[in-house]
């Protein structure tokens, strides 16, 4: 039975799909046929499912001001047609994957980029929960080509953390 409800949704997955101005590229997890990264694509990043303003969930112990994102939270990207956000990205002449960063500001030096995944084709990964991100505040997750050309460019999805450990 799990079988043939999991072919209905695709079925109908598809058909929305279809139906849309725009198609995006459905998550591959463990398909044979997932589409790969190549030169000249446009995408569009997720984070949590979300293209805006999207929530990491943090656990922060006591007053520190840096957590670890919880499990089951998710980064995607996906193949699209017809781009109609300024937050859309471009493979550019040579790109064959795409990396997720997070950044964010801070009062002093802002850090480095906390490094959340490569992806090689169009899919959904999880967030590592191991990378230290803020308790609170804004940021973003830029989702960058590579390797880089004079025409490629980033995607970009807004970011709030949420702490859930106080």
């Amino acid at each position: 039975m799990r079988g043939s409800l999991t072919g209905t949704f695709v079925t109908f997955a598809v058909a929305l799909a279809a139906a849309a101005p725009m198609t995006v590229a459905a998550p591959s997890h463990s398909s044979p046929q997932a589409i790969k990264v190549a030169h000249d694509q446009d995408f569009r990043g997720f984070v949590n499912a979300k293209n805006g303003e999207a929530t990491i969930r943090v656990l922060c112990a006591g007053p520190s001001n840096t957590g670890h994102p919880l499990a089951r939270q998710t980064v995607r990207v996906a193949r699209i047609i017809d781009p109609i956000s300024r937050k859309d990205g471009l493979t550019g002449a040579a790109a064959a994957s795409i990396g997720a960063w997070m950044i964010w500001p801070t009062k002093t030096a802002p850090p480095p980029p906390a490094y959340v995944a490569t992806f090689t084709s169009y899919r959904a990964m999880l967030i590592p929960t191991s990378i230290t991100v803020p308790c609170g505040g804004s940021g973003q997750m830029l989702f960058l080509p590579a390797p880089g050309s004079r025409t490629v460019k980033a995607a970009t999805v807004g970011l709030s953390f949420d702490n859930v450990g106080s």
